[in-house]
């Protein structure tokens, strides 16, 4: 005797118990199911789920490898050039938005004869699907300037405040670099990777620095300006390579002393290409110092469960009563130094 089963009717369910599986589901099988047909794409766009308005859509820009939106570790949707396909046994026509392009099911990598416009419709079907934007953007040291640029033009005319940028800084020209610094914002991380600025570039000012933000990460700040950090409004600064005095940075600590600079500081790093003098440093700052063979370790807040070294140095205090340590330690054998200051510090049991 045999036995024959019927398919399962998913989206005749309730919508209350819809919500409750898909809450039971991945995101990358959200993206599955609404491919099935329109009327998928549409009971899961307008089903409640845990997955949706959320911050943690990201597309990764890459030029050797496809570029991909996902969610969190789950890769969703990939962007190839059609001519990267290796066996077109493997793939299906599928929509996405206007567009009907093969793609390899197994990967979930769509094949697109135009690849910019497939790396647009893919973020603008993801996003749709989950009802959210994506708010995080890893560019990668591949990405070539004309999806650098094409991103970047895209981003602005989205006009939202978006979360975290990783971009790597080896294929942006001038006029694109300036153009992110005007046009788009972030308010939780920026990290500018790669140590190749164009030689030409030169920062103009503008409002890019004073957004309130969590962490600015940046491995080349040649080009850095005493008036770009008086201006920084953010809670974690790393930055190497920076060109800054002793004066220069005297200057700075006086001013956050005075409560007019970087008034969200929690903790500072600066690289140099030079040695420092910490005695000219905190010159006139009524500094406590701290023995040389006393290292105290600190509690970062954006660095859970990293302790940041603080070896000698001198407590410095701002006019409102706020602690601060600031110290410099080199490497032996390379002209070097750096400095850390970190406000309020938490000292680690």
């Amino acid at each position: 005797m045999t036995s024959t089963s019927s398919p399962f009717a998913l989206f005749r369910l309730p919508h209350i118990v819809l919500s409750e599986v898909f809450n039971s589901t991945t995101p990358d099988e959200i993206i599955r199911i609404s491919l099935c047909s329109k009327r998928a794409a549409r009971i899961i766009k307008y089903t409640s789920s845990k997955w949706k308005k959320r911050k943690d859509l990201e597309l990764v820009l890459q030029e050797t490898k496809p570029s991909v939106v996902q969610y969190e570790e789950f890769p969703l949707l990939s962007v190839s050039h059609i001519s990267e396909v290796e066996d077109h046994r493997q793939l299906v026509n599928m929509k996405i938005g206007e567009s009907t392009v093969p793609m390899d099911t197994s990967n979930m990598v769509t094949y697109w004869k135009d690849k910019l416009k497939g790396v647009r419709s893919v973020m603008e079907y993801v996003m749709d699907i989950f009802n959210s934007e994506i708010e995080t953007f890893d560019i990668t040291e591949d990405a070539t300037s004309s999806e650098i640029h094409y991103i970047f033009q895209w981003m602005a005319k989205r006009k939202t405040v978006f979360s975290v940028c990783i971009l790597n800084l080896n294929n942006v020209t001038t006029d694109d670099l300036n153009f992110f610094f005007r046009n788009i914002q972030f308010n939780e991380t920026v990290c500018l990777e790669g140590f190749l600025l164009p030689k030409t570039y030169r920062y103009q000012r503008n409002s890019f620095w004073t957004f309130p933000r969590g962490l600015i990460n940046a491995h080349n700040g040649s080009w850095m300006r005493m008036s770009h950090l008086l201006r920084m409004n953010c809670l974690n600064i790393t930055v190497m390579d920076v060109p800054f005095t002793n004066k220069e940075i005297n200057c700075f600590l006086k001013k956050w002393q005075a409560g007019e600079a970087c008034p969200l500081l929690n903790y500072l790093h600066f690289g140099f290409t030079k040695l420092l003098n910490l005695e000219e440093i905190i010159e006139g700052l009524d500094g406590i110092k701290v023995p040389d063979d006393i290292i105290r370790e600190y509690k970062i807040g954006m660095y859970p469960g990293k302790n940041i070294p603080f070896p000698g140095g001198y407590d410095i205090k701002r006019n409102d009563g706020t602690m601060a340590t600031v110290c410099i330690f080199t490497f032996p054998q390379i002209p070097q130094t750096h400095l850390k200051i970190a406000v309020s510090p938490e000292l680690a049991s």
